[in-house]
């Protein structure tokens, strides 16, 4: 579901795409494992035990399907309703996409010793790297310089997040935009 809502944030194809094959892998995951339900059930004299894996498999493959639909919106490039819109851009939290810069603090660091969910307030829902994501890292997940974060969490803890992957948040007077400006550049700027 964090990957389905960034991927709908972002409006990023990518990251939609990544949702469908996750869903996909869960369609999978749930009929192996009603196989499985099913032919450890001949062996017990009692099935009735097995019945909360089942309803786990539906609620996982739920939650795929709910995931899958997000997407759809992003996958066919629909415009986003109004309201929705409005919801996306007043949400307390925000969700963004960072390289990691080399030599930044987070380059070479596994996300135990970063503490991203303490101070600024991060979570990180995915790392890509070399094309591939890694869901849901844990705390022993080390970051590299190439990789790139998916995370959410407060507006205002966003400057600290790039500033601690290698880079500053510059507003582009033109657009309003944030663009990411890597700080060696925007120190050598402020001088």
């Amino acid at each position: 579901m964090g990957l389905a809502w960034s991927a709908l944030v972002l409006r990023d194809q990518g990251l939609a795409a990544e949702v469908n094959h996750l869903e996909d892998r869960l369609d999978e995951m749930k009929e192996r494992l009603e196989t499985w339900v099913l032919r450890s059930s001949a062996a017990s004299v009692d099935p009735s035990p097995l019945r909360g894996l089942l309803h786990l498999a539906d609620a996982a493959e739920d939650l795929g399907d709910a995931a899958q639909q997000m997407v759809w919106l992003v996958e066919k490039q629909e415009e986003v309703h109004p309201i929705l819109s409005i919801a996306l851009g007043d949400a307390d939290e925000v969700v963004v996409r960072l390289p990691v810069g080399e030599g930044s603090r987070v380059d070479g660091a596994s996300l135990a010793e970063l503490h991203l969910d303490i101070d600024p307030g991060f979570h990180v829902l995915a790392v890509r790297r070399g094309g591939r994501y890694a869901y849901r890292p844990r705390g022993t997940h080390r970051l590299r310089a190439g990789d790139e974060l998916i995370a959410s969490g407060p507006s205002e803890g966003e400057a600290i997040l790039a500033e601690l992957c290698g880079w500053v948040l510059v507003e582009d007077d033109e657009t309003g935009e944030d663009r990411l400006v890597p700080a060696h550049e925007a120190t050598s700027t402020r001088s």
